[in-house]
């Protein structure tokens, strides 16, 4: 190494020692916060604070002896959102999770995949990618251009960071607002639930729901987040709006269906054409990198209207999620409500039949008509029952009742209110016929999904209306018993048996009869919610013809036969079988079925509007093990463009960089290629470890000279027409770098026009290049791999040791404010 070489350190703000070694290709610095997710090598996810702290993390390893998988649980790749609020996870099971950054807990879990199989090799998840394109990128381009500069793409993406910045630079958009317009704000909050203890129990918390339901930075901006996860076979499966399933596609149709294995992907918020790089198997053998241009159309023909669709969409998606949750909760209520009973006249009921020839009901009925008591029924009363019995069947009898109408009243009803305000807006916009074509949404289906509702909604009425009458009459049950209980225990001609005779007239008996008679074991509410598996009775078994009897559609108004069955079934006699109508569990199912099938719809409408091809494929001599790609969009002759920049390192020459420039034009939201330039970076000596593409437009590389000091570099990499400002870069000799076209793509290696760069002679003006030196000697000296948070004003470089059981936190703005202030003093 020369003497006198500069070398600049950054500042350190964090450093932390590992509790295994890291798989150094998921290290992932969050984009808006000082948060680093990493897995370790045994599988679990950590998510770090700057001061070591752990925040959240977890394995997701299966169970083998439940005969789950553990190899299923190994993580595959790690993507934050590009507002930081969550983490994607992808395992080897091919699901993807996406975990809150605030509290931890997965709030959507969902398969990527569609059992598709490569040869008699299972395909995995090789790349996630998670990007934010605006769906009117005139619109906001000419924001952009009326600020003068003073916003920025960030600004228009999250307005809510600066509202009074947003609202003085933003021009009122009326049309925009009106369509915008929305009272689900007014709507009162839904309710949290009780917990179950999954992963995915999103409800439970207020903050989660609120999270989910009640946000208000919601649907305010004209932006759509796209979810993309690549496969090893060039298999792509894509959402927006986190979970709003579009589908999956096969991007090796390209190049006449030849696998890809998705290493990279990137876009631009102006463009919604996404570039993907792919390894491609060649002639020889060997693999070659492949760029792909991905159109998704579907965002440029719905405009505005795709936010708002997906946004309800998702809405929908969420509420039925809390809908079934709400009825398995219910269900559970009404079985913890039935079980003791059940059991205590379980136990009965074989002595009365063998001495008495009755069972409890008619003993029961008896002993409140003549005030005889059988001789078992009294043995049950004061040794089995007692007063401890007594109370445990009264709180479990009277809490089911109790929870089963509070969560329907306060749970299930204000969500199918939810529900049918986000479906009259789903409806406006089918009926504007030009837009229902682009959108996927048929009337028929959403109406369909209203009558459903309708009859939840009157089930829900009629559990309710049952649900507090039965409770009143097992009030005065309850009263009854535990007077005969008292009675029974009672020493004859006692002044005690006395008093409780004279207190027999306060026994309400018209309403302990009717409970007896009806409710103690042939309830109204079990024609409305299905009965869970008890122990020690036998479960009924539906077949599957009655199970999906409800699920599918019927002929004429579903609502109107389900008002017909509700009717009849309140007219029929207690001793007569009552008709057979759907329950809560059948509605929710038909519920689920219509739901599914219109999101696929519109998944449908959405993916044919998605176009995609190869317009390069990079030289031989470009390396497969180190490479970068990033989009920009750029001011190029006459009009601003979309640019796909990949930089990749030379598979000969280690410490040479290519660097290839593909120009797209768009019309419509269909991409075609104007023109591809190649540059080369040659920096004499050493090797390039790792290159990696800056959100603020520069390119940062990992390189070690030939004595082995390792060095982090930092320059632009888009060409000097671009730059409109010299300020540009902050440089004493701005550098960049000379694209020239490319004449033959056939041939091993580019021919192009090299910067050869002096970055270790002590008065070489490109040794500024050279942002931070790392340590010659001890556990720093040999960096493995780093990740920038580039957000502007708090740019940080989190940088990986060899050893995998380290990682340091550098502060890039601090070094840069300590030369700033260096110079004030002189």
């Amino acid at each position: 190494m020369a003497e006198g070489v500069s070398r600049p350190q950054l500042t350190p703000v964090g450093e932390k020692l590992l509790p295994a070694k890291c798989k150094a290709d998921t290290l992932t610095y969050c984009p808006t916060m000082d948060l680093i997710a990493l897995t370790t090598e045994d599988e679990e996810l950590h998510v770090f604070r700057l001061n070591g702290q752990r925040v959240f993390g977890g394995s997701f390893k299966g169970d083998p002896y439940l005969g789950e998988d553990e190899a299923d649980g190994e993580i595959r790749a790690l993507k934050w959102k590009d507002n930081g609020n969550l983490l994607a996870v992808a395992c080897a099971d091919d699901t993807v999770r996406l975990i809150s950054s605030y509290t931890g807990k997965t709030v959507h879990h969902y398969s990527a995949t569609q059992s598709q199989t490569q040869g008699s090799r299972l395909v995995s998840i090789s790349r996630l990618g998670w990007e934010v394109n605006f769906t009117d990128s005139r619109a906001a381009q000419r924001h952009l251009h009326e600020a003068a500069g003073q916003l920025t793409v960030s600004d228009l993406l999250s307005p809510d960071t600066q509202p009074s910045k947003a609202a003085a630079l933003l021009k009122a958009d009326l049309p925009r607002e009106l369509a915008l317009l929305d009272i689900e704000s007014s709507l009162p909050k839904l309710s949290t639930l009780p917990a179950t203890g999954s992963d995915d129990d999103v409800f439970s918390s207020r903050a989660s729901i609120d999270a989910i339901f009640h946000s208000s930075s919601k649907n305010n901006n004209d932006a759509v987040d796209v979810l993309l996860v690549g496969f090893e076979d060039g298999n792509i499966h894509l959402r927006i709006f986190d979970c709003f399933e579009i589908g999956s596609f096969q991007i090796g149709a390209s190049i006449g269906g030849s696998p890809c294995n998705i290493m990279r992907h990137a876009s631009h918020p102006l463009s919604s054409t996404h570039a993907l790089l792919a390894l491609t198997p060649t002639a020889d053998s060997s693999d070659a990198l492949r760029l792909f241009t991905t159109d998704l159309r579907f965002i440029t023909r719905s405009g505005r209207y795709l936010s708002l669709l997906a946004y309800k969409t998702t809405q929908l998606q969420n509420l039925l999620r809390y809908i079934c949750q709400v009825q398995r909760q219910i269900e559970l209520e009404w079985k913890n409500a039935q079980e003791l009973p059940a059991r205590y006249m379980r136990s009965i009921n074989e002595d009365l039949q063998e001495k008495c020839h009755c069972d409890f009901v008619t003993a029961a009925y008896h002993l409140v008509v003549t005030g005889d008591c059988f001789e078992p029924l009294k043995e049950f009363l004061v040794d089995i029952v007692g007063e401890r019995g007594h109370k445990r069947w009264e709180k479990a009898v009277s809490g089911g009742y109790e929870n089963v109408r509070r969560l329907t009243h306060e749970c299930l009803l204000p969500a199918l209110e939810r529900c049918e305000v986000l479906l009259s807006r789903l409806i406006g916009l089918s009926k504007f016929q030009k837009l229902s074509e682009v959108l996927g949404l048929e009337t028929a289906n959403l109406n369909a999904i209203v009558e459903t509702l309708d009859c939840l909604h009157l089930l829900s009425h009629h559990i309710i209306i049952h649900a507090n009458e039965e409770l009143s009459q097992f009030v005065s049950f309850s009263q009854w018993l535990r007077h005969e209980i008292d009675m029974q225990s009672a020493e004859p001609m006692s002044q005690t048996l006395e008093e409780l005779m004279e207190k027999t007239d306060l026994t309400e008996y018209p309403q302990t009869l009717k409970y007896i008679r009806g409710a103690l074991t042939k309830s109204t509410l079990q024609n409305f919610i299905h009965q869970l598996p008890m122990m020690g009775i036998p479960m009924v078994r539906l077949s599957a013809t009655t199970s999906d009897k409800w699920a599918t559609g019927n002929e004429g108004s579903f609502y109107d036969t389900f008002k017909k069955l509700l009717e009849q079934l309140d007219q029929a006699h207690d001793d007569a079988d009552p008709p057979k109508l759907p329950k809560m569990n059948d509605l929710t199912k038909r519920l689920g079925l219509q739901f599914e099938k219109l999101f696929a719809d519109i998944a449908l409408t959405q993916r044919r509007g998605i176009l995609h091809r190869s317009p390069l494929a990079l030289h031989a001599d470009a390396d497969r093990e180190v490479f970068d790609m990033a989009t920009c969009y750029e001011n190029t002759e006459t009009e601003e463009n979309s640019v796909i920049y990949i930089a990749a390192r030379s598979r000969k020459t280690h410490h040479m960089l290519y660097l290839y420039r593909v120009v797209l034009d768009s019309e419509n939201g269909v991409s075609s290629t104007r023109a591809i330039c190649i540059g080369a970076v040659d920096l004499q000596e050493g090797e390039i470890h790792q290159i990696l593409f800056v959100q603020d437009d520069t390119v940062m590389l990992l390189w070690s000279d030939n004595q082995g000091a390792a060095y982090l570099l930092n320059f632009p990499f888009q060409p000097a027409s671009t730059f409109n400002h010299e300020e540009i870069f902050s440089s004493p000799s701005p550098f960049f770098i000379n694209y020239s076209d490319v004449c033959d793509f056939t041939a091993p290696e580019p021919t192009t026009d090299t910067m050869t760069l002096d970055l270790l002679s002590p008065d070489s003006t490109h040794a500024s290049l050279i942002k931070h030196a790392f340590a010659v000697s001890g556990p720093k000296a040999k960096p493995l791999r780093f990740d920038v948070n580039g957000r502007k004003g708090r740019r940080a470089i989190c940088v990986l040791y060899s050893d995998g059981l380290r990682y340091e936190v550098l502060d890039m703005d601090a070094e840069m404010a300590d030369e700033d202030d260096e110079e004030s003093d002189y």
